[in-house]
């Protein structure tokens, strides 16, 4: 099993105090694709497509379980062991990790699914999955690009003139949300955090120019923000109860920010610092890094 993460910035504070500190307290190796100088500069996120079906198409073991993370704001808490018993449990052989909110999509999104959702959570995330090598890369090479023209209701949106491949082009997760419905009998989501647990503030009536004005809200406020008081109360009330997950995603900036300051003040619960152990953090030299 490997898991794999991409990360542009390598002294990011999350990937180094947290999240690889995490993989090896658990006793997972994390290998961080690393985009050349070059491509680093103008990466969006719908470039881990491109870097993901390099990397697989050069593994020799075909079958290798992947398991996928995002670098900045995500870390483990269980080992292979248990992300192997979990994935077994599930019928699909991919498993995409599921939160709360139809992101970006928002209510667009909701006309996708023939009935409605369920499960604590309904819609895929994008921050975490797993599936064999072969698997991965055979929907990477099956669908370069979001295949926006096989949804009626997104067709009819485009001839009105809501392009969502131009609003929303740039989300990996709005990609990886078409490709599960057009596969749902091989992609799954894991909808009550067997595997992934997604702590996004729920959110059903998504507007991103909104979510960005809270984030500066945030950045310029810090804690006299209500917004900030707010999660970090949902915050505290979710870590009263164990995750019985491997992953731990903090999925909005807001949500990260108010994560990382808790962290820094001591206010994680017991289950969550035991994962990272006693290492500290670890420094660029001690990344696995694979050049791409």
């Amino acid at each position: 099993m490997k898991v794999v993460t991409i990360a542009t910035d390598l002294e990011n504070v999350f990937l180094t105090r947290l999240l690889a500190p995490s993989c090896a307290a658990v006793g997972l190796e994390l290998t961080v694709l690393h985009p050349a100088a070059s491509a680093s500069s103008a990466f969006t996120p719908s470039d881990k497509r491109a870097i993901m079906t390099r990397y697989l198409s050069g593994l020799r073991d075909r079958d290798e379980l992947i398991v996928f993370t995002d670098a900045y704001d995500a870390l483990f808490v269980r080992g292979e062991t248990h992300i192997e018993n979990a994935y077994a449990a599930f019928a699909k052989r991919v498993v995409f990790s599921a939160e709360p909110n139809s992101w970006p999509l928002g209510a667009i999104g909701f006309t996708l699914h023939a009935a409605p959702p369920t499960g604590r959570f309904p819609y895929l995330n994008s921050g975490g999955y797993i599936g064999p090598a072969a698997d991965l890369l055979d929907f990477y090479v099956r669908y370069p690009a979001p295949p926006t023209d096989r949804f009626e209701v997104l067709t009819r949106l485009r001839e009105h003139g809501y392009d969502l491949d131009k609003r929303f082009g740039w989300s990996d997760q709005y990609h990886w949300t078409l490709v599960q419905h057009l596969e749902p009998e091989a992609i799954g989501l894991d909808h009550d955090a067997a595997l992934f647990e997604c702590y996004a503030t729920p959110n059903p009536d998504i507007n991103i120019r909104e979510m960005l004005r809270d984030t500066e809200e945030v950045r310029d406020r810090g804690t006299e923000s209500p917004l900030y008081q707010q999660e970090h109360a949902r915050l505290k009330a979710s870590f009263d109860l164990p995750s019985t997950a491997a992953h731990i995603h903090f999925a909005s900036a807001v949500t990260k920010t108010v994560a990382m300051d808790m962290y820094d003040q001591g206010r994680w619960p017991a289950w969550l610092t035991d994962s990272l152990g006693s290492a500290p953090p670890t420094t660029r030299e001690d990344l696995h890094v694979h050049e791409l």
